[in-house]
């Protein structure tokens, strides 16, 4: 199905993604709530949301966190993300509030035991899908790209928030990685994830992932051509060397694992549309930010029915609230412009 920009939009988000980025970039702020616990990331999440809600114009938002305590994929392979430095304390601690905050504000949050918010965000867009509208995935996370389909874009928050952010979508794609919505999972499978300390075939990078996944539409077609005695096929495509890498039984065990751990789950239970519509009551949205010392308001409009300040009154906004104004963009507009190279997949950071 190809959606229109005229259908209805859900966004989904993701939790833990935005509040490891407002930790980060708002921990210089030290702000607390009267109880003295730190609130700055939560602040700075729901401002972020806010914001690309003023962008998207979503008709309903979701929210989605990994669980905290289990993990299938972790059960299945114990390495999976090993080695990641220790959250700092008052990062544990926002995350740990922030589901029941949320919640109390009207957002509808999904986590499930066992899954990550990855998983939510590519159940919400099955969901989406499924009752023919479309879905903007909000992340700072590049595992995302799988989902990007004709319905299905990514708004990649990046330094400089909301606003310098590239809405990615399957005419873009290429631009950052070479290769086509639809490929991506592949494409990363091939060239391994530091971050989830997943290696990829040896020797296998993402210029030469790229390579191969544009002239074979996938991993299996390339292990095919490798084990039909098709290796010229291969050899033409990325060279003699990278082929025999790619026949290596640790390479091809690696690349097996990868698939099969970064696909994500599309069935997890959702609330339906309905109970994610926005707007939401301002009145609940507020109070509950209040009980933790988080000042919120006029920035919030797009999630909270409101009129978008003007030009004038974002000047006291800023200074009270701590936020820039937004480029305002309806709903049924084209996705916002922003030039950017073709450029390896371990520079995706910048974008």
């Amino acid at each position: 199905m190809s959606a229109g920009p005229g259908t209805p939009l859900l966004m989904a988000v993701d939790g833990n993604s935005l509040l490891h980025r407002a930790h980060h970039a708002h921990e210089h702020s030290g702000q607390r709530d009267l109880a003295g616990h730190p609130t700055w990331g939560l602040r700075g999440m729901v401002a972020a949301i806010g914001g690309a809600a003023a962008r998207l114009g979503p008709d309903a938002v979701v929210v989605g966190f990994d669980c905290p305590v289990a993990s299938v994929r972790r059960e299945e392979y114990p390495e999976y993300k090993a080695g990641r430095a220790a959250k700092p304390d008052d990062l544990v601690e926002q995350l740990a509030g922030a589901v029941d905050l949320l919640r109390r504000c009207g957002f509808a949050v999904v986590q499930h035991e066992g899954w990550e918010a990855d998983d939510v965000l590519s159940s919400a867009a099955a969901l989406a899908r499924g009752h023919d509208w479309r879905c903007t995935v909000v992340t700072s996370d590049r595992d995302s790209f799988a989902l990007i389909d004709e319905s299905t874009s990514v708004l990649r928050i990046i330094a400089g928030g909301v606003d310098a952010s590239p809405l990615l979508t399957p005419a873009r794609l290429p631009l950052l990685c070479g290769v086509q919505a639809g490929q991506y999972r592949d494409y990363a499978a091939l060239r391994g994830d530091v971050s989830d300390n997943l290696p990829g075939a040896n020797g296998i990078g993402a210029k030469t992932a790229a390579k191969l996944l544009q002239s074979f539409p996938g991993v299996a077609q390339v292990y095919a051509a490798i084990d039909g005695g098709r290796e010229e096929e291969v050899v033409a495509a990325v060279g003699a060397a990278a082929c025999r890498r790619l026949a290596e039984p640790q390479a091809r065990a690696n690349v097996t694992r990868n698939l099969r751990l970064m696909a994500m789950r599309v069935d997890l239970p959702m609330p339906g549309l309905d109970a994610m519509r926005v707007p939401m009551d301002l009145v609940r949205m507020q109070t509950a930010l209040l009980e933790r010392d988080i000042r919120l308001g006029p920035s919030l409009w797009a999630l909270t029915g409101s009129a978008p300040p003007g030009e004038d009154s974002w000047a006291r906004i800023a200074e009270q609230e701590d936020v820039a104004p937004p480029a305002v963009a309806s709903p049924t507009a084209a996705p916002v412009a922003v030039a950017e190279p073709v450029v390896e997949d371990d520079q995706l950071s910048l974008f």
